[in-house]
C-alpha cells in the first residue's frame, strides 16, 4: 500500500507584514536574538528588509514569514505581539 507520502513537505505558506521602521529593532532584539528565538519557537522563516529598504512611498520594512502553514500563522502570532496595536 501507499506510504504516508514519503517525506514531501507540506506546503508551504508566506505572510507579509508591513512594520514602521521604529519598530524593528523591537522585532530584531539585540543583535537579532529575539527574531532568532522567535523562529525556533515556531519552525518558521522570518526575514526582514535591510534598514533603508522600505515599502515605497512609506517607511515602513517588509517582514516575510514563510513556513508550514501551522509554523507560518504561530510565527505571524509572534511577530504581530511586538507590534503595537494604533
Amino acid at each position: 500500500p501507499p506510504g504516508g507520502g514519503g517525506g514531501i513537505a507540506p506546503p508551504s505558506v508566506t505572510y507579509t507584514l508591513h512594520v514602521p521602521d521604529h519598530i524593528v529593532p523591537a522585532i530584531l532584539g539585540k543583535g537579532g536574538q529575539v527574531v532568532r528565538e522567535m523562529m525556533e519557537m515556531s519552525g518558521a522563516t522570518i526575514k526582514i528588509s535591510q534598514k533603508g529598504e522600505y515599502v515605497p512611498g512609506t517607511t515602513n520594512r517588509t517582514i516575510t514569514i514563510t513556513g508550514s502553514q501551522h509554523s507560518a500563522s504561530y510565527a505571524h502570532q509572534l511577530v504581530s505581539q511586538k507590534i503595537p496595536q494604533q
